[in-house]
């Protein structure tokens, strides 16, 4: 029937298409095979095409369309019977093919109707337990009625259980489509299993219990499956039939047959939805418990250097790094203690062989957080093994660097940590022992912080424990019965907006050979109120073989105590501060003559203390900021600690200083300092005697007239002699720019000052940097560096330097990575000290504020010298080939002293 159907209709619309005009799409292309056909049946107003002017052909016909073409065509066949004018087509059909035609159209649009229900049925149908009751009821209902036989059935009943015959194959069909999804699940989750089995062996029991539960789980899929494909089977027998056969498929014993599917259907899937949910409950215990155990980590880190090399020179010990940064800076040590490289003569004859190793290892695990109890989240160790002059290894040569512990108690974070270097601060002047390069610290120990915000107050703790012995068991003076222990303890509340500090400590207090010293303080630090700034302490120790605390007694008890409170009223913030500090707060380190039981600092550039030991006095300043004009004002009053009249320095001064526009501003000031009398001085703690005015330019200000221009003009007075008439007066200029024009980037500046008065006279700094971006020549991709830089001057006695470099750099040399540098330097000087031949004082090679390079001092005996040298390094990764090869020439004295030096190493990271 659909055949004989098809073939009218195509022979109708072929019909139909004779006589009519063509459509155009854009998508049909001329001489396309079906262009006459699309032609046609555009033409006749059966298919329109798109609003876009395209047909579509590749897309796929919908139902929706299909209804509309038919609609179409019945309507020109309503038209052509006998509302419209009829073509020749139409006229040579006879009467009987006209109505077989429509009959068929008919029939046609009546199964793709029926066809559209099923399918919708089958969209939406999914094999739920209410599927399941429903389809058990049908069954129920068939059963109960009576079947009839033979002629007896009418053909609404036989249609009516045909129809439920057909919704019992889709229920079945949508049961095996669930039943076959929900075995991929099991699929994967027996691949989750596999998975969890290799990573927890622990839970062997529990995995062979899943493994059990699988093969059962995967029977009832394959019996459910067997069960389905039966039904499947029969379905297709049926509709492979031209009738149907009431007799074979509606008789009671199918019936109650596909009951008994029906029902073992439903008893298969609740047992197999009850076994996979205790499946995925198990597998998600196993999850959390991976999870816990992924949360660990686990890490090893490190670094393994060894190395072999010499340095050597045939004279006095003399400083390289004025003439470039080289790796024998490593033996390098800040003499002075002012942030320089460049003050120790450190280039000497000796080896230069080394072996290291150090060793991090670590354990973490995710932070519980709200965790009761004990809970350990890090633990850390790190182990160094040192041993210099051959790379071997000698007994005693690993060291244990440090030991960390974190985690918290009941959700009170605490740490524990041992340390080679027990680097701790309780405040400025009471157990500072923050400077790991100090070797007069208090060494190794422990240091524990708790946070016990369960706590009233919720203080946080800080204690501290170790020993300043060295391997040996000795300590001062290598006396084997110092103990030279430490304890110490410090709790921090906040009260009313302050954190005040409650602290303890003590040393050497079971010696009786008079070192140990015990003592307390308390700090503060904070906005009080909301409104007033706080800051100070009260420290008071003692040794521990004066059995009183007689505060009264200076020479028992030693006390240091200061307060800087401050307070901002709008446009004005007022300042203030008291301080007294006895003179054995001094700056010795961890001895029994520091009050402060730890201070661990050498020179004032790391003295962090607000004020100096050995002094007492008070001070205030008032700041009025009006817009972009800031003008301040200072006045203080110091002496030493007992406030002897021949040690009192008075402090006034003030400036004004104004934010111009393009990064440009301008400042005068004027500062005085007086002794009692009232005589000036040169200076004071706060400030030079000097008044004069200032402007200058920003190069990194964000609205910088020119980027990268730095630029200085200042006219001052200064006080040098005491005689109270600002006696010498300087006109400063300087300027410095960082600019890069193609591939060089250039670096010029110089440095101008005219004196006069007492000290009369000009110095001149002028230089230039220099450096190229790599530039890449196929097999060689070289860069070159210059630099030179002189200054002189005439202010008091003549002196200069001069400094001049250049150098070739080869990036990617002979392997990708890989760099060859080769640089050759010299520094001069004349008219200097002979100190400055071998050391200089502060590094100002490329500062453009100051006059001088390294070196302006002309104390003692003066010469003139010259340091030159070649360097020449090679580095892949973590190798390294170094050597220099220099002299120091004294040009006064007739002597010339060579040097060089050589490195091989090689530093691996992990």
């Amino acid at each position: 029937m659909r055949k004989k159907l098809v073939i009218m209709l195509a022979g109708l619309l072929t019909v139909l298409s004779m006589g009519f005009g063509a459509a155009q799409f854009s998508d049909v292309p001329a001489g396309h095979w079906a262009q006459e056909a699309v032609e046609a049946i555009t033409a006749r107003g059966i298919i329109v095409g798109f609003p876009d002017g395209t047909f579509r052909g590749n897309e796929n016909l919908t139902r929706y369309q299909a209804a509309l073409i038919i609609y179409r065509l019945l309507q020109q066949l309503e038209a052509e019977k006998g509302k419209g004018p009829t073509t020749e087509a139409v006229t040579a059909m006879t009467e009987e093919e006209k109505a077989a035609l429509q009959n068929a159209v008919q029939e046609l649009a009546a199964e793709l109707a029926a066809l559209g229900v099923r399918v919708s049925a089958l969209e939406d149908n999914a094999a739920t337990k209410d599927d399941i009751a429903a389809l058990q009821a049908q069954i129920d209902e068939l059963k109960g009625a009576q079947a009839p036989t033979g002629e007896a059935m009418d053909q609404q009943a036989l249609q009516d259980l045909a129809d439920r015959v057909e919704a019992a194959s889709v229920a079945a069909d949508t049961a095996l489509a669930q039943a076959q999804e929900l075995g991929g699940r099991l699929d994967a989750v027996e691949g989750d299993v596999a998975a969890l089995k290799s990573e927890v062996e622990a839970n062997a029991d529990s995995i062979s219990s899943l493994n059990e539960l699988a093969v059962l789980l995967n029977q009832d899929v394959l019996s459910l499956q067997d069960r389905v494909t039966a039904v499947e089977k029969a379905l297709a027998d049926l509709q492979g039939q031209p009738a149907i056969d009431l007799s074979q498929y509606a008789t009671l014993e199918d019936v109650a047959a596909l009951q008994e599917f029906a029902s073992a259907l439903r008893t298969d899937l609740v047992s197999l939805s009850e076994k996979v949910s205790a499946l995925e409950t198990a597998v998600s215990g196993l999850d959390k418990r991976v999870a816990a155990l992924e949360g660990y980590k686990f890490t090893l880190t490190g670094n393994l250097t060894a190395r072999y090399g010499y340095s050597y020179t045939t004279g006095a010990n003399y400083d390289i790094e004025r003439l470039y940064p080289n790796v024998w800076g490593d033996y390098t040590w800040d003499a002075n203690d002012d942030g320089q490289t460049i003050d120790n003569p450190d280039f000497f004859s000796g080896g230069d062989t080394r072996a290291r190793a150090i060793l991090t290892f670590s354990v973490k695990r995710t932070p519980v957080g709200t965790g009761s109890g004990f809970n350990l989240d890090e633990a850390r160790a790190q182990l160094r093994f040192t041993q210099d002059g051959a790379v071997r290894l000698e007994d005693n040569a690993i060291q244990v660097l440090l030991v960390n512990l974190a985690g918290n108690i009941d959700s009170q974070p605490f740490t524990l940590r041992y340390s080679r270097f027990n680097d701790f601060k309780f405040t400025d002047y009471f157990m500072s022992n923050a400077d790991p390069n100090y070797t007069g610290g208090l060494g190794r120990g422990a240091r524990v912080t708790f946070e016990a915000n369960k706590f009233f107050l919720s203080p946080k703790l800080t204690v501290v424990m170790g020993s300043t012995a060295n391997n040996s068991g000795t300590g001062f003076g290598s006396d084997p019965s110092a103990v030279n222990d430490y304890f110490g303890l410090r709790s921090v509340y906040n009260l009313l907006g302050l954190n005040v500090g409650l602290n303890y400590a003590e040393y050497n207090t079971r010696n009786t050979d008079g070192t140990g010293r015990a003592g307390f303080a308390v700090d503060w630090n904070g906005k009080a109120l909301g409104f007033l700034n706080l800051k100070g302490e009260y420290v008071a120790t003692k040794p521990t073989s004066l059995p009183n605390w007689d505060f009264s007694n200076d020479l028992i008890v030693d006390q240091a105590f200061y307060v800087q409170p401050s307070i901002s009223l709008g446009p004005i913030t007022i300042e203030a501060n008291y301080r007294a500090i006895d003179p054995n707060f001094n700056a010795s380190g961890y001895n029994a003559n520091n009050a402060g039981l730890s201070i661990d600092f050498q020179t004032s550039r790391n003295d962090t203390r607000p004020y100096s030991n050995n002094e007492r006095g008070y001070g205030a300043k008032l700041t009025l900021g009006l817009g972009f004009i800031t003008v301040s004002g200072l006045y203080d009053h110091d002496a030493d600690f007992y406030d002897s009249s021949s040690s009192v320095v008075n402090s006034l001064g003030g400036d004004i200083t104004a934010n111009l526009f393009a990064g440009f501003s301008a400042m005068g000031y004027f500062y005085n300092a007086t002794d009692a009398s009232g005589t000036l001085l040169p200076s004071s703690d706060r400030f030079d005697s000097k008044y004069g005015l200032k402007l200058s330019h920003d190069g990194k200000a964000d609205n910088a007239f020119i980027k990268g221009l730095n630029l200085g003009v200042e006219y001052r007075q200064i006080e040098t002699a005491a005689a109270g008439d600002y006696d010498r007066g300087d006109i400063l200029v300087n300027a410095d720019l960082d600019t890069k024009l193609g591939p060089i980037a250039i670096k010029p500046g110089f440095y101008f000052d005219a004196a006069s008065g007492s000290a009369s006279g000009s110095a001149l700094k002028f230089g230039v940097q220099l450096t190229t971006d790599p530039l890449n020549l196929g097999f060689l991709k070289p860069n070159l560096t210059g630099a030179y830089v002189q200054r002189t001057s005439n202010i008091g006695s003549s002196r200069g330097e001069t400094y001049y470099n250049f150098g070739l750099g080869l990036t990617d040399f002979l392997a990708a990575g890989a760099k060859l540098n080769v640089t050759y330097a010299s520094y001069s000087g004349t008219g200097l000290s002979s100190a400055s031949a071998t050391a200089g004082v502060e590094n100002h090679l490329f500062d453009y504020t100051t006059s001088y390079i390294y070196s302006d001092d002309t104390t003692g005996s003066t010469i003139n010298f010259e340091l030159r040298g070649l360097y020449v390094n090679y580095t892949y990764g973590g190798f390294g080939v170094f050597a220099h090869w220099g002299d120091l020439v004294n040009s006064t004295a007739g002597t010339q002293t060579p040097s060089y030096g050589f490195r091989i190493s090689y530093s691996y990271s992990f």
